[in-house]
């Protein structure tokens, strides 16, 4: 999957202006109003319906675009059934690749409103999406794979015998175990959750799938292991989560207005909102990006972050690339907002100095050191990169655990907290997975 940040500036125009992507930008605020209006499995039904669709048809023609990219590399001609290109000539083979980046963009972009759905039906539990990550991708849908049919077909089968909503795993980047997630009330009261593990053929069954299926189940259950790794656990904090998002979301409707928003958050670290269209109309692209580099400069200084070890972690085009993230479509932000987020019209960076949180969490009576050198970057979210010491046990926090104290804005307090309690329940060899309570006060 291509960066943004490795294209040439007119790539990155000809990407953000193409047809296709403007059409799907434009469709994400009403995508993400929808999600919040649904109340009933059949709002779900059919707001799943919509994406689905949405979804096969921008992976259909993702897939006709590249059979004319390999046509072409191989000194093939095109065929008479050949899309049509908005512009460029359609035998240079670089015009079609730039259709790819576009329709790879547009279905992760798809694919983050389904995390969306997928957060907000499991009534935004994080033990779940960390219970079914740990998979590899299981690729785009498509309509002529007898796996996705069978899927589409297991969901509408449920929901018209047994008035079901099923979540299907393949519209999301965030599910990757199992195929199908069915929800339906119990005659308890209470809602009951179904995994499921399709197979058009019964036959087929793969042990090891369905090992790592019950696995998750039991992990979710249980706070237990997590599948694929055996030093992996859930661990219940207990800790009700709080955060600054409020402040993003003033930080971003601030940029919007003036191009460059910048602000110290609590727990020594520095934000800064940035609105291309804004800053762009204001000042012109050259001008706008010493401005971005002056007010990040700035706000290091007065955040007293100007030197030592920093830690930065920017949205910056990252949608359906980190899946343990909770997807911008679920931020306490206007759909508008999320749905520029998706799109990298809005950018926001946070920052922290490495000392600061060493610091911080030496006030709550643990002692905390890096794993990292200086100036070496996390290669999995999995990975450790801080050593917490308290209550006579040794645990480290993984990559993924800094990512959310950034992007999430999380309390400082409440974090340090929640890892005193992981401490608590700490045992030898474990590599563990927080996760706090009342989540659900805190999305939209």
């Amino acid at each position: 999957m291509p960066l943004l940040s490795n294209m040439p500036p007119a790539r990155i125009d000809a990407v953000m202006q193409h047809p296709a992507h403007v059409k799907t930008v434009e469709s994400l605020p009403g995508f993400i109003s929808d999600l919040r209006m649904c109340q009933n499995p059949g709002d779900f039904v059919a707001f799943q319906e919509n994406l689905l669709s949405a979804t096969l048809t921008a992976t259909q023609a993702r897939a006709e675009r590249s059979r004319m990219a390999k046509r072409l590399r191989k000194g093939q001609r095109l065929p008479p059934d050949a899309p049509e290109l908005p512009e460029g000539d359609p035998h240079d083979v670089d015009a079609w690749e730039l259709e790819l980046d576009v329709y790879e963009r547009v279905i992760r972009q798809l694919r983050s409103i389904g995390d969306a759905l997928a957060w907000r039906v499991l009534g935004y539990n994080r033990s779940y999406i960390l219970a079914l990550c740990r998979n590899e991708s299981p690729g785009p849908m498509h309509l002529d794979k007898k796996g996705t049919q069978h899927e589409i077909e297991f969901a509408a089968e449920q929901w018209r015998d047994h008035r079901r909503f099923t979540l299907l795993h393949d519209l999301t980047d965030c599910l990757r175990i199992g195929d199908a997630t069915v929800f339906h009330d119990g005659d308890d009261g209470w809602q009951h959750i179904y995994l499921h593990e399709l197979k058009s053929n019964p036959n087929a069954r793969d042990r090891v799938q369905d090992l790592r299926l019950k696995a998750a189940a039991e992990a979710t259950q249980n706070f237990g292991r997590l599948p694929g790794d055996i030093r992996a656990r859930l661990v219940d904090t207990g800790v009700p989560y709080a955060t600054h998002l409020p402040a993003l979301a003033d930080a971003l409707s601030l940029a919007h207005q003036r191009g460059i928003q910048t602000m110290k958050i609590p727990g020594g670290r520095a934000l800064l909102a940035f609105d291309f269209s804004a800053a762009r109309n204001r000042w012109g692209e050259e001008e706008a990006a010493r401005r971005f580099e002056s007010a990040y400069s700035s706000l290091l200084r007065r955040a007293r972050l100007k030197t030592g070890t920093r830690i930065c972690f920017s949205s910056g085009d990252s949608v359906a690339r980190g899946r343990l993230t909770p997807p911008w479509g679920i931020y306490p932000l206007q759909p508008a907002q999320c749905a520029a987020l998706i799109a990298d019209l809005l950018v926001f960076t946070v920052t922290l100095r490495s000392d600061s949180l060493v610091e911080e969490l030496g006030k709550c009576g643990m002692d905390a050191r890096w794993l990292l050198p200086n100036g070496v970057e996390p290669t999995s979210p999995g990975q450790p990169v801080l050593e917490l010491r308290s209550h006579g046990h040794r645990v480290s926090i993984n990559s993924a655990e800094i990512n959310r104290l950034l992007l999430e804005l999380v309390d400082l307090p409440t974090w340090a907290r929640g890892m005193d309690r992981v401490l608590v329940k700490g045992t030898v060899g474990w590599q563990p997975w927080p996760v706090f309570t009342n989540e659900d006060q805190i999305w939209i």
